[in-house]
């Protein structure tokens, strides 16, 4: 009778929080839009008024812009030129970086000689960069992705070589006391010990991925987001830009709330062995 009424509880205690996590979320979203209707009145008020349109540009305008680009197929060719030039970096970026954070862990040797140079190369501008990988990789597409995938590469390749090493020494211990050889506890302890640690570095990195992409097509580009926010900033056009730099906010809004979703699929882990140590 008793544990009937404990599994009582539980389930009515279970029902109250997600109704609470419901309730918050949607507080969160009046509160977001709430924000952005805010952001586009003071916009409104004060261009023409407080401020000259030709420096801030005006909500109507801006939705002007966006309305005859979105109907040119144009725009959307330069769209999927970034698109393709930011996965293709992202991927080759991440992958290195977390291939490279994952032998320099379990290397030490190497990760010791190699970290003063890693440094350096973390400490230069990209931007100053840029016109040596035209040089080397040419106008087209590949001067782009090798831009994205190193600012992409130190942010995976710092996390997950420190998530590895922060794993907790006394698990490895643990491990080795029921007999787990070194290649079993680095899969199954220090991995998913470091995998959250990874998973943050890959969504940090998105951003930048997007940045290295539209740096380079500034630069030089005959197609792409970036060639087509030049365009519009080099002619002052200040609705343009507006507009474009919208679509890039909008863009990297989506992948990072995709990111999250993939961060919760890859560690739900955690949270059912953080339920199962409860019920215990």
């Amino acid at each position: 009778m008793m544990r009937t009424d404990t599994n009582e509880q539980e389930i009515y205690e279970s029902q109250a929080d997600r109704l609470a996590k419901k309730q918050y979320r949607r507080r969160v979203t009046i509160g977001q839009i709430a924000l952005i209707v805010l952001v586009i009145a003071a916009w409104h008020f004060g261009s023409g008024r407080l401020f000259d349109p030709f420096f801030v540009g005006s909500p109507i305008g801006v939705a002007k812009v966006l309305i005859d680009d979105l109907g040119d197929p144009r725009f959307w060719n330069d769209l999927r030129v970034t698109g393709t030039e930011m996965t293709l970096g992202y991927l080759l970026g991440g992958l290195s970086g977390i291939a490279l954070g994952v032998l320099f862990a379990r290397w030490r040797l190497a990760a010791e000689i190699f970290d003063p140079f890693f440094t350096g190369l973390n400490s230069l501008p990209r931007i100053a960069l840029a016109p040596l990988l035209v040089i080397w990789f040419g106008i087209d597409m590949a001067s782009k992705v090798v831009l994205a995938a190193t600012l992409v590469f130190f942010l995976t390749f710092l996390t997950t070589l420190a998530g590895i090493r922060s794993v907790d020494p006394a698990l490895i211990d643990l491990a080795r006391l029921v007999g787990a050889n070194q290649r079993q506890i680095f899969r199954y302890v220090m991995l998913p010990g470091a995998a959250a640690w990874v998973i943050n570095g890959l969504r940090m990195s998105l951003p930048y991925a997007l940045i290295g992409v539209i740096v380079g097509e500034f630069l030089v580009a005959s197609s792409g987001l970036g060639y087509r926010l030049n365009f519009y900033s080099t002619s002052y056009n200040t609705n343009g830009t507006f507009a474009m730099l919208l679509v890039m906010m909008a863009l990297m809004m989506m992948l990072n709330a995709l990111m999250v979703r993939i961060e919760r699929y890859a560690l739900r882990w955690r949270a059912e062995v953080t339920a199962t140590i409860q019920t215990y």
